[in-house]
């Protein structure tokens, strides 16, 4: 009989639990997943996350940035390639690789026209971080025309390997900058995060740029403007050229309408260098905007497209499967145009 009672107990144990089980999944069932919106900075920059998730991943999403601005970010005196232009003992990690043999892709891709190589030239032509120039003088000009060849020979991926886990340079004075595609990149990482936890809707913009997956809180794909270039197009008062409507894709935006100086006899110096001549771009090429696989390859492609130029860019972009542009720029009677992919066409909503 005692035996006979525990067993019932032990029943009745298992039905209780098994019961408040039952409720637990019909609670989850019944509560819906909602849209989560968190905002931050990185790289220098602001970030702006939206997914839909049972769940808030703020603090791994940011652990995860974190680990990635160590390692990539110039804006971090600490981080791992801040330790490399210093010629420091440094250890690259999976992030800084990925990165790199992507770099060295797009390089060899665009023979030459990409180069995560060319931070000196920014400093050079007066682009380096914590120069805020309206004009300079002709000569000033001049003279950093004169003195760009000297810049150019620390130039040059092929200057530069990955050895084991360390950066090797033929000259220390090579200075390395992965912002061109390292942003993208980071974008990645952290949509990557949410892929771990299963979230099927989100939008990650890193400075502009995103990575889209799913269905927008309207239910719709995602929509996005795409700027008209205007040097009078300030943050507050944008004008959108396109609407379009996509998912499951990502989209970077380069342009030299914003990032410029003039010198005093008129001459608009563009902070796009061309690492080939070590000069400032000096086509008609306004803005470029890229769809994509990943934020990674669309953020180099756009870099890519902003150096060589309008119509070597559509080109290009037409050879490539997976790669749509938009491309805006400056005909003979300064004028606005565009060119684009098909695909690029079909996503147009306005």
């Amino acid at each position: 009989m005692q035996c006979y009672n525990i067993t019932m107990m032990s029943v009745i144990r298992h039905i209780t639990l098994f019961a408040l089980a039952l409720g637990l999944l019909s609670s989850c069932k019944d509560k819906k997943p909602s849209y989560i919106q968190d905002t931050g900075f990185v790289f220098g920059t602001a970030y702006n996350i939206r997914y839909e998730a049972y769940d808030n991943y703020h603090d791994e999403i940011r652990a995860a940035l974190d680990k990635y601005d160590k390692s990539l970010s110039t804006y971090n005196p600490n981080s791992t390639i801040s330790k490399i232009n210093r010629n420091e003992e440094h250890h690259v990690d999976s992030f800084f690789t990925t990165v790199w043999y992507k770099a060295k892709e797009m390089y060899e891709l665009s023979d030459g026209a990409f180069d995560v190589t060319i931070r000196d030239l920014s400093a050079h032509w007066r682009f380096a971080k914590g120069y805020m120039l309206d004009t300079i003088s002709t000569e000033v000009y001049d003279s950093l025309a004169a003195g760009a060849k000297d810049v150019l020979q620390f130039v040059g991926m092929n200057k530069v390997q990955l050895q084991g886990d360390s950066i090797v340079k033929d000259d220390p004075r090579i200075q390395l900058d992965m912002c061109a595609l390292a942003e993208g990149y980071g974008i990645d990482v952290a949509a990557e995060v949410l892929e771990q936890h299963g979230v099927k809707n989100y939008m990650v913009e890193i400075g502009g740029e995103l990575h889209l997956k799913g269905l927008s809180p309207n239910g719709t794909k995602w929509r996005i403007g795409i700027d008209s270039p205007s040097e009078d197009n300030s943050i507050f008062d944008r004008r959108t050229q396109h609407i379009i409507e996509v998912t499951d894709c990502a989209i970077s935006t380069s342009g030299s309408y914003r990032q410029y100086y003039y010198t005093t006899d008129g001459k608009r110096i563009s902070h796009t260098i061309n690492p080939k001549t070590g000069y400032p771009i000096e086509h008609k090429t306004l803005s470029v905007s890229v769809i994509g696989p990943n934020t990674m390859t669309t953020d180099a492609m756009a870099t890519i497209f902003m150096v060589i130029g309008h119509e070597k860019a559509i080109e290009m972009a037409n050879s490539i499967d997976g790669i749509e542009t938009l491309i805006i720029f400056e005909n003979d009677d300064k004028q606005l145009e565009e060119i684009m992919t098909d695909g690029f066409r079909r996503a147009i909503v306005k």
